[in-house]
Parts: structure tokens; sequence; C-alpha cells
């Protein structure tokens, strides 16, 4: 007996199983339609981009036609608005957003992009409390469940279907008194195990990657080979990995029954018990403050700075003598007087917030730590990252707003603590929000360890399944 022999038994067997062609056929519409909504998501997020772009054009052209008529004789739109105000040109009116274009395989998983802000607003008054509260409304149940993407299907429903493919794949044939006929022609147990799972990876396997493939030409994701490859390297280990728990399992000699509810047990734990409980350790461990407390603290601090504004704007001019220049210490404006306010309550922010990032930095070091106790969780951190919508690529964003944010203030203070007045002449030098991507290689060096943790996953477990299926005999 080849094996193609008993591939082409098990194509038979699949077309004659209706439940298996029920399953499969279940699983292709799932998939089509997690593509879809992944799609749907991508241009959601392409269109607010680009809806980011072209209001930072628009706030300049209104800026430069509003400080060139009042150049020419004309009074501005309002008093209260005066763009020749760096206070006004700088503030939330005149606020350039800094946006974070959809990652390379978005529409594939969309992992945390639909819970991390992807803008900001900067603006002379951008602190912490507009990192930690920026983002879109949206509905809870959403944030909570996730959306239902491609990761989501293989994360979670991919191994059901191996497991529903592969229970029985050699339990059946000894319930059924094959196993000795079959094993009484010159082929061994692991060849035909092997022959048989091989079939079914293959169907399996092959249906994901082609979705994934589809709708990465469809959305131009092959601009990043290297991303792609992490994507396919992924689904296959993953798959590999349940497709070798199975066979394993089919070594004990036990029923299809008990087999069955081994591996849904097997399921649950890994990929749903394991990954709950180590996020719900992470947060009952390092437990992240309220955002009353920062909400509180940034009340009393603005209580505080507008009685002390003259005292701290002399403690800012003492910590900052480079922005002394031009104001008069006697009579501050009232600019220079708001500025030091300002600045003594992001002060205080910075504090408060420093707390929460230790803690969230604590649960993320607890969550690298753990993961490794379930497949699930390592595929899924691979697969978002590669995705270009995992916590990594977002951290990288924010860090540039946060350098972004710092040389929009050092280009109005000044303006601000010497009480000057702005001109159009000033708008083409003012700063502009450029992002600079990760590098690809910075991606693969993450990628290392989760896959090669799950790459010996599959070769300790495939081990063991080998071996049990080299003591199967046709006698068992």
């Amino acid at each position: 007996m080849t094996a193609r022999t008993v591939l082409r038994n098990e194509w038979r067997l699949l077309m004659a199983d209706r439940a298996l062609r029920i399953a499969l056929g279940l699983f292709a519409v799932l998939l089509v339609y997690a593509l879809a909504n992944g799609m749907v998501w991508l241009r959601f997020q392409e269109h607010t981009v680009e809806a980011v772009e072209s209001g930072n054009a628009e706030r300049s052209s209104a800026f430069e036609q509003e400080l060139t008529a009042i150049a020419n004789g004309g009074e501005p739109s309002s008093p209260f608005a005066d763009p020749r105000s760096p206070l006004v040109l700088g503030g939330p009116s005149g606020s350039h957003t800094a946006a974070l274009a959809p990652g390379p395989l978005t529409a594939l998983a969309v992992g945390q992009s639909d819970l991390l802000p992807y803008y900001y607003d900067v603006n002379i008054y951008t602190n912490e409390s507009s990192f930690q509260q920026n983002g879109e409304v949206e509905n809870p149940l959403n944030l909570m469940v996730g959306r239902f993407d491609l990761a989501f299907v293989v994360i979670y429903l991919l191994p059901l279907l191996v497991l529903a493919m592969s229970f029985n794949v050699l339990s059946e044939e000894r319930e059924q008194g094959t196993l000795a006929l079959t094993l009484s022609q010159p082929v061994s147990a692991r060849n035909v195990v092997t022959a048989k799972l091989a079939f079914r990876a293959f169907l399996v396997v092959g249906m994901v990657l082609a979705v994934s493939l589809l709708g990465i030409l469809a959305t131009g994701g092959f601009g990043s080979p290297g991303r792609v490859l992490l994507w396919c390297a992924t689904i296959v280990a993953y798959s590999l990995f349940w497709f070798v728990l199975a066979a394993w399992v089919n070594t004990l000699r036990r029923s299809s029954a008990w087999n069955a509810t081994v591996l849904v047990g097997a399921w649950l734990v890994l990929v749903v018990v394991a990954p709950a409980a180590i996020n719900i350790a992470a947060g009952l461990l390092h437990p992240l403050p309220s955002r009353v407390e920062m909400i509180t603290a940034q009340r009393e601090a603005s209580n505080d700075a507008v009685n002390q504004r003259s005292e701290l704007l002399a403690r800012y001019l003492e910590d900052h003598p480079e922005m002394a220049e031009g104001v008069v210490a006697d009579e501050p404006g009232l600019g220079a007087l708001a500025w030091a306010a300002t600045d003594a309550v992001n002060r205080r922010l910075e504090e408060v917030t420093s707390e929460h990032d230790a803690q969230r930095a604590e649960q993320i070091v607890l969550v690298r730590r753990y993961r490794f106790l379930s497949p699930a969780l390592l595929a899924q951190e691979v697969l978002i990252d590669a995705a270009g919508t995992g916590d990594a690529r977002f951290a990288h964003f924010q860090a540039q707003v946060r350098a972004f944010a710092e040389q929009w203030q050092e280009f109005f203070v000044p303006a601000i603590l010497a009480d000057e007045q702005m001109s159009a002449s000033v708008l083409p030098d003012l700063p502009r929000f450029r992002l600079a991507n990760e590098e690809s290689a910075d991606v693969g060096r993450r990628a290392i360890v989760p896959l090669v943790v799950l790459g010996g996953l599959v070769l300790v477990v495939g081990t063991g399944a080998g071996v049990g299926l080299g003591r199967v005999r046709g006698a068992d």
C-alpha cells in the first residue's frame, strides 16, 4: 500500500462524510467572512487617516488666508481666536493631527487597532492625559470581545476543525476492525497516520493560506514580504501543533469518544482558560490606577496653578533659562503666565501617569513571561505583530507623537513667553509629523522566540506521537 493509495482513500472517505464536508464548507465561509470584515475595518481606518491629512491641510490653508488678510488690513474673524497669537495658532484650533496608517496586514488581523488610538491632535496643551484618554467612541462589547477577523478564526476555530478531522484518525480503524488489515500490508502505522494527517493538513492549512494570500493581494500587503512570511509560517506551525497533538492522543489506544473529549479539553485549556487566567492574573497582581485619580490630579493642579502663575513662571524660567529671552519679569504677558500654569499641570500629570505606565509595563512583562503556557498566545502574538496591529507598533507610533509634541511646544513656547505675534510667514516652518515605520527586521526579531517555542512544541509532541505510533501493531 503506497502513500498515494492512502491519500486517494482519504479523499473518498472525506467525500462520503457529510458532517466533515459541512464543517469544511462552513469553515471556508467563516474565513471569507472574516477577511471581508477585516477589509471593512481597513477601509474605515484608511478613510479616517485620509480625513486627518485633509483636515491638517484645510486648517493650514484657513490660517494662511486669515493671516494674509490681517496683514493686508483686515480684522480677525473672532477677537478670541486671533491667529496672530501663538496660543491660538499653536493651540487646539491650530492642532496638527498625527496619524498612524493601517498596518500592512491589518485586513487579516485587527489586533489592537480598534482599541489603541491611531491618531492624536497635537498642540501646545498636549500632555499625558491626551495619550491616556484619546480615542474614538466604540461599542464596549466590540472592544471586549474583539473583531471577527482571520486571526480570530485561526487562533480559536482552526484547532476545532483540526481536531474534528483528526480525533479518530487511528482509533476509528481500530474500532471498525480494519487496523489489522491495513497493517498486514507493507506499511507502518506511522506512515498511515502521517499520510492521513498530511492530507487533512493540506486541506485545512491550504484553505487558510489561500484566503490569507487573497486578502494580502487585494490590500497590497505583498509590499512587506517579511511580514507575509511570518504570517504564513505561524499558521503552518500552529496548525501542525494541533495535528500532532491529535496524532499523539490517538496513540494512547483509547476510544474515539475519549480522544474527542481529551482534545476538546486541551483546546479549552490552551486556547481559552490559560490566556484568560494569565490576563486576569496580570490585572490582579498589577492593577492600573483609576482614571478618576488622573482627572482629580489634573483638576487640583489646574486650580493651584491659577493661583500661583507668577511663581510658576519664575520657576519655569529658572528651569529653562534658554526661554527667558524676551520675557519681561516685572510685567509678564498673560500668555507667559498661562503657559507657566499649563507646564505645572503637565508636570503633575506626568507624576500620576508614571505609576500607570509602570503598572502597565509590569502587566506586559507577566503576560510575556507566561505566554509560553499557551500555543494560542504565542501564535496570536506573532500574527498581530506581523499584521502591524500589535502593541509594539502602537508604542513606536506613540513615542514619535510624544517627540513631535515636544517639537511643537519648542516652536511656540518662546513666542508665547515673549508675547510675540505670528504671521503667515511662519506657517511653512511649522513642525510636520512624519511617521517613521519600524523595520521589518525588528518585527522578525520579536517573532523569533515565540516561533521557536511553538516549533519546539510541535517537535516535542510530534516526537511523542511518532514513538507511540511506532508501537502500534495490527493486534492492538
